[in-house]
């Protein structure tokens, strides 16, 4: 009989260690399939399930993005398409990362106590929100069919446009694939850097992570699927203030210090990047000096390191180029990046220190 139980228990304990070795959660990625498989214990029902989440990277973008001005304020234009061979529409757009917070002009105060005086502070608040309503949609535009916005982090001092399909039946499903979609603006006074557009696909389930278990695996899992869960295409946006009043030392300072940020993102390599900087401590104090001669010599060098690099490029085309160089997904893997050609400075970086540096050498020839 002890023996018999003895048995017994050795075979219970195989049995749960069996099932303790099976019952693991785990996420894998299926690259064909373009799913994640997860195997997890359900918080409320205890079950292991076995679960798919589609990425919403089965897409292919390509942006045109233009920016055209008079010095006072410019429209810059972005033009999406969503190539054959994609899976999914492209359905959220984001131009994040924008490392400024607008100042809303005319924005009336909330001075009212909730508690003491609810009526006049519920005023006060829905005053403040047409202003900013208005005042977002004075900066962003959407075509028929979207939804646009401004989505501001005061944190980390940055600000994003965002473009989602809108929310009748009538309106856009996104971009499908083999399609293009016009009309996406933004309209503000800043100058023209690199930002990078998070682009991600639609799917039936978009909150299927928001369902597992709150545990250190899978808060990091998420974290892991997120950071994937998008792609990113470098455009043209307003990210350079020019300064008030005018300075032109100050903004080619301005200038520098955000063509530093091109290194990060695979923009530029270093050896364009130390060129470039030593042209840009000639132009700096050139340009405190008004030493015109001393400032044109190292613009010219500048552009030659930005026309050396794409082929055909302009001045031209800086504000608005050819229909055959609209930007492309970057790599984000290491697999990606080992796989992309080498670049010296992308065509996009290229295009804004052309129209940028136009800008400051008009802006010194004509003394203004």
């Amino acid at each position: 009989m002890h023996i018999t139980q003895t048995l017994r228990f050795i075979l219970l304990m195989l049995l749960l260690s069996m099932g303790q070795a099976h019952a693991q959660d785990s996420a894998v990625y299926d690259a064909k399939q373009n799913l994640w498989n997860l195997y997890y214990q359900d918080p409320e029902t205890e079950q292991w399930v076995n679960k798919t989440y589609e990425a919403r990277t089965a897409i292919r973008p390509m942006i045109k993005s233009s920016v055209i001005g008079n010095g006072m304020s410019f429209s810059y234009q972005y033009t999406l398409r969503n190539q054959r061979g994609a899976k999914q529409n492209i359905s959220v757009i984001r131009i994040w990362g924008i490392p400024l917070v607008y100042t809303i002009p005319n924005l009336p105060p909330v001075t009212a106590n909730a508690k003491t005086d609810p009526e006049t502070e519920d005023k006060q608040q829905w005053a403040q929100l047409k202003v900013k309503r208005n005042f977002e949609n004075s900066v962003v535009k959407a075509p028929k069919g979207w939804s646009a916005g401004l989505r501001v982090d005061e944190k980390e001092g940055q600000t994003s446009f965002v473009w989602t399909p809108g929310l009748k039946d009538t309106d856009s499903y996104g971009v499908e694939p083999g399609s293009s979609q016009s009309g996406f603006a933004v309209q503000r006074p800043e100058l023209p850097g690199v930002a990078r557009t998070h682009l991600q696909g639609r799917i039936a389930e978009p909150w299927g992570l928001d369902m597992l278990p709150e545990t250190p695996f899978w808060t990091a899992k998420v974290d892991e699927i997120e950071e994937l869960n998008y792609l990113l295409v470098p455009v043209l946006a307003p990210i350079i203030p020019v300064p008030n009043p005018y300075n032109g030392a100050e903004l080619a300072r301005w200038l520098k210090a955000h063509v530093q940020t091109w290194l990060k993102y695979g923009h530029i390599n270093a050896d364009v990047l130390n060129r470039l900087n030593r042209q840009f401590d000639v132009l700096i104090p050139a340009l405190e000096l008004n030493n015109k001669q001393a400032a044109r010599a190292a613009v010219i060098a500048m552009r030659k390191e930005c026309v050396d690099s794409n082929a055909g490029l302009s001045d031209d085309k800086a504000g608005e180029d050819d229909d055959g160089h609209d930007s492309v997904a970057l790599s984000r893997t290491p697999l990606q990046r080992g796989a992309a050609p080498a670049v010296a400075l992308d065509r996009v970086a290229a295009r804004v220190l052309m129209f940028d540096l136009r800008y400051v050498m008009d802006r010194m020839d004509s003394g203004r």
